[in-house]
């Protein structure tokens, strides 16, 4: 077996179906012969176990944080979706919420010893670093949104603290070019930025091996959009168009990978406690596409 591909699942908005793609597009993978993790680290409101068949895990992510369990892999679970695993969150715990940066690089380095094709990193709601930092530890990252203003603004605050927090964790220690990195969203600042490109030009001059670091990160990182709650070409046109302006302002790629159709059927399949891609054969074929996508930009 290969190393994992892992791949977060954020987008800023709550409600707007992060947990629903990560259960679908985990059981599409599934489907087509590859293992997959799933991992929720919403620790102050996890309920990935709910998507996936699973009623209420015995042990989870706080057994571990507290020591009870010494790896990650004692705390998984099997789900009723064949070939994977779930890692639960805490749901009722709020001293966890808001994890340590320290807890928070315990479970990042675990994870990358876990077994599996695929795994599927649950964030929570936000864009907070309790988010981000989990974000900005993996390569690839899925954004989630549907096409309303409020989740497209959510979707790019998301992701440009997502990346600030990821270009600052790179120099830990070095405040004088954390400083100039966070003018990019400073906007009471004189000397603020309005792109990353700006940001990274007015680096280059002071810290140029630093900046050429930079450049490296921001390259690596591949994030796909997928498009929930999809009526009419209108939606997918606004996600496309919210694609060119993360590349302009934010020097980030952001590949459209598929999007999901409103269907009532939805809701009723999730109370069975399966995800709806093995249910429907319509909604199945909007994660078939997905899925697919994802694989060739992961595999390449």
């Amino acid at each position: 077996m290969s190393d994992p591909i892992f791949v977060s699942v954020g987008g800023g908005k709550g409600g707007v179906g992060k947990s629903t793609v990560a259960a679908n597009l985990g059981s599409i993978l599934s489907k087509k012969g590859f293992s997959v993790g799933f991992i929720d680290v919403d620790l102050g409101g996890a309920n990935l176990h709910n998507f996936v068949g699973v009623k209420r895990p015995l042990l989870g992510l706080q057994d571990f944080l507290a020591g009870r369990a010494k790896s990650l892999e004692e705390v998984t679970c099997r789900t009723a979706i064949p070939n994977t695993w779930l890692i639960s969150g805490a749901s009722d715990i709020m001293e966890l919420a808001d994890p340590k940066f320290s807890q928070k690089q315990r479970i990042i380095s675990h994870l990358k010893t876990m077994k599996a094709d695929f795994i599927f990193i649950d964030l929570g709601a936000g864009a907070g670093h309790h988010v981000t930092d989990f974000y900005a530890s993996f390569p690839h990252g899925i954004i989630v949104s549907d096409s309303l203003p409020i989740s497209i603004e959510n979707a790019y605050g998301f992701l440009k603290n997502g990346a600030l927090r990821g270009l600052c964790r790179l120099f830990p220690g070095n405040k004088d070019i954390v400083q100039h990195i966070r003018l990019l969203s400073d906007l009471s600042a004189k000397n603020s930025f309005s792109t990353m490109q700006e940001m990274l030009n007015a680096c280059a001059r002071i810290f140029p091996g630093e900046t050429r670091t930079m450049r490296e990160w921001l390259s690596a990182k591949k994030n796909f959009l997928v498009l929930n709650m999809v009526r009419e070409e209108e939606d997918i046109r606004i996600g496309k168009r919210f694609t060119e302006m993360v590349k302009k302002y934010l020097s980030l790629s952001l590949y459209y990978i598929g999007y999901i159709s409103f269907a009532p059927e939805f809701r009723d399949s999730m109370r069975g406690g399966k995800p709806p891609a093995l249910e429907s054969p319509r909604i199945e074929s909007c994660f078939d596409v997905i899925a697919s996508n994802l694989i060739s930009l992961t595999k390449a």
